[in-house]
């Protein structure tokens, strides 16, 4: 009978913390989880399957969050990087830094030239020697 009560005890506990943590920080999440709602704004176009997500601390105020994710909308066969990874930096738990360490979306191609007819010849030789 003790037991039984003890059991219920600790189940009522489970219960109640989870129903304190709801309000206690609601929108609480690590630095290497912002990082993957961060990789997924960056290719709103995509469906990402984020994996491996680590953290680590350079100095008191920084922290480097690396996450892995997988394009789930390729097929593994096409000619675009299905594996993606990102890197965040956050001072005092502000993103400072975002890049992509492998695939993430392709560069913007150059926009054209306003630049019409030939190029204008360089100009000639300075030989003017005094004031």
């Amino acid at each position: 009978m003790l037991a039984a009560a003890v059991l219920a005890g600790m189940l009522g506990g489970c219960d109640f913390s989870q129903r304190v943590e709801k309000h206690l920080a609601p929108d609480t999440q690590s630095l290497a989880d912002r990082c993957g709602d961060i990789m997924q704004r960056a290719m709103p176009f995509a469906e990402l399957a984020v994996g491996d997500k680590t953290s680590h601390s350079i100095d008191v105020r920084t922290i480097v969050a690396q996450v892995a994710a997988t394009r789930t909308d390729m097929a593994k066969n096409d000619q675009v990087t299905r594996d993606l990874t990102a890197e965040c930096t956050f001072t005092d738990n502000v993103l400072t830094g975002f890049r992509w360490t492998q695939g993430g979306p392709e560069p913007a191609p150059a926009p054209p030239s306003t630049h019409t007819g030939p190029e204008p010849a360089p100009a000639p030789p300075s030989t003017h020697h005094g004031p």
